[in-house]
């Protein structure tokens, strides 16, 4: 079969959530040829336990297997896998890479968060521009995993990241699954942290201007939400604007209902429903400790920063 030089995929291996990307890179602006996620919960149980558990493996494996019939579909020349957090921290990660590796036909690399960060500045980028930067960036991922934030002044200055251990799988384990009468200490972890965060990158200065770009699905899931979609929708969703006030509303009305009752909620991914509310708590409480009242969304992020990565640097993430 013939290699398509042209054509370029990417493959996020997440905590939560595997996805698959190939493009068409032969112009400036790549153009998407296929895009497929599946809810795998990778990192379910992880931080109680250390290793990933074996039937999440199974799940992984049975995606994996469907997108490299993807891949042998469109025959990308430019290939590059990456897995985050929940593979860098299970003590069993070895024996999944292993056969990962083995049904993809390809190399997994395990990315640190400082690189997590930086392909998803790329990404975000590629389907933003420098259009961004009326004032200094900081783009906010919030993950299965970990939640990882990267600050930028413009386009070209080089950028400060850090990687804050706020997974919404473990959140969601510990303080949400169950009912709770109240959510103080979720809070009051959550705020010690982000404030951590924020001081590592020099944010907590008194009136330093800055704007929030949330990507991943926790804030395209809030998009999706505020604006009553019925099925997902990129080009309603990117660029959305999200008040913080309507952040905090999303938040007391998913709060409130069963997992499996958010999980039936429109325009959500599968299973997204039952960690959801940890990650919406993630953003409200970031917003406020840099006080401002709103973010804006963005439906590009680490998958097309993989994809990019693919082609510049040869299948592996720069």
């Amino acid at each position: 079969m013939t290699i398509h030089q042209q054509i370029a995929a990417g493959i996020d291996l997440g905590s939560n959530t595997f996805r698959l990307l190939v493009a068409d890179c032969s112009t400036e602006t790549f153009s998407v040829l296929a895009k497929e996620l599946a809810t795998v919960g990778l990192g379910r149980g992880l931080k109680a336990s250390g290793r990933l558990q074996s039937d999440a493996m199974q799940s992984g494996f049975e995606v994996l297997r469907t997108f490299r019939q993807t891949l042998d579909r469109f025959q990308p020349g430019n290939i590059c896998v990456c897995g985050t957090e929940a593979l860098r921290q299970a003590e069993n990660s070895r024996l999944f890479l292993q056969q990962a590796e083995k049904i993809l036909q390809q190399p997994v690399h395990i990315i640190n968060g400082e690189q997590e960060s930086s392909l998803s500045l790329a990404g975000a980028l590629s389907g933003h521009g420098k259009r961004l930067f009326s004032t200094p960036l900081l783009l906010v991922d919030v993950g299965g995993g970990s939640t990882e934030l990267v600050f930028a002044e413009s386009p070209a200055e080089e950028i400060r990241t850090t990687s804050a251990g706020l997974g919404v799988i473990w959140l969601t384990e510990k303080f949400i699954s169950e009912p709770q009468d109240n959510f103080n200490s979720l809070d009051s972890m959550l705020t010690e942290i982000l404030e951590t965060s924020l001081a590592e990158l020099q944010l907590l200065e008194k009136n330093r201007p800055v704007q929030v770009l949330g990507c991943g699905g926790t804030a395209t899931s809030m998009a999706s939400l505020q604006q009553g979609l019925l099925s997902y929708d990129e080009s309603l969703v990117h660029g959305y604007v999200l008040q913080n006030s309507a952040i905090e509303k999303i938040w007391a009305r998913l709060i409130v209902l069963p997992a499996e009752k958010r999980n039936e909620l429109p325009c959500l991914g599968e299973g997204r429903g039952e960690i959801l509310p940890a990650g919406i708590r993630i953003f409200h409480l970031l917003l406020k400790l840099l006080q401002l009242d709103r973010m804006q969304v963005s439906d590009t992020g680490l998958l097309e920063g993989i994809m990019l990565s693919s082609v510049r640097s040869k299948g592996r993430p720069r």
